[in-house]
């Protein structure tokens, strides 16, 4: 199933122009009536309100790429743990390459999710398994995600060599 661009804040956002439409329309034909231009200078404020905010969610979902990384609040923390260590499946010349899986439960639907780290050319040792790592999850995007791995195998490292060095 292909992932469309259009999401929850397209949505929202073509609601927001349409009550704009109609919050306008409502202020013109009460004006007419009663022959009073203030009904429309009321409802032309709400009005404008909801345009320019329908068409910043608008805008949200339809920008792509690195103009959506500028946005603020697009992106999410989590904390996920540290299942396992995979491999690829080789094909001859092919080089071997290690990546780490992490779950986490959704709090809200109480489903495991999983993460895949990047490609690693060294196996990353059986050690950081159990352990908590960050996931930043990019809120505008489906599926958009990056394992914070880095910090953990740094940390597993120095643990390693202070070990070696109290023997």
């Amino acid at each position: 199933m292909e992932n469309n661009r259009f999401g929850r804040n397209t949505l929202i956002g073509g609601v927001l122009v349409l009550l704009s439409l109609a919050i306008a329309a409502i202020g013109v034909i009460v004006s007419l009536r009663t022959g009073n231009s203030q009904y429309f200078m009321a409802c032309s404020i709400p009005a404008a309100v909801c345009i320019v905010a329908g068409g910043v969610m608008i805008r949200n979902d339809l920008l792509t790429g690195e103009s959506r990384l500028l946005l603020p609040g697009g992106e999410r923390t989590i904390k996920a743990k540290v299942k396992g260590v995979t491999r690829n499946l080789r094909t001859a010349g092919e080089k071997t390459v290690y990546y780490v899986i992490c779950t986490r439960n959704d709090p809200l639907t109480g489903r495991e999710e999983t993460y895949t780290s990047r490609s690693f050319d060294e196996y990353p040792g059986k050690e950081i398994i159990g352990r908590e790592v960050t996931v930043r999850i990019d809120s505008r995007e489906k599926g958009k995600y990056t394992v914070e791995i880095d910090d953990l195998l740094e940390e597993i490292k120095k643990e390693k060599t202070g070990d070696e060095q109290a023997e």
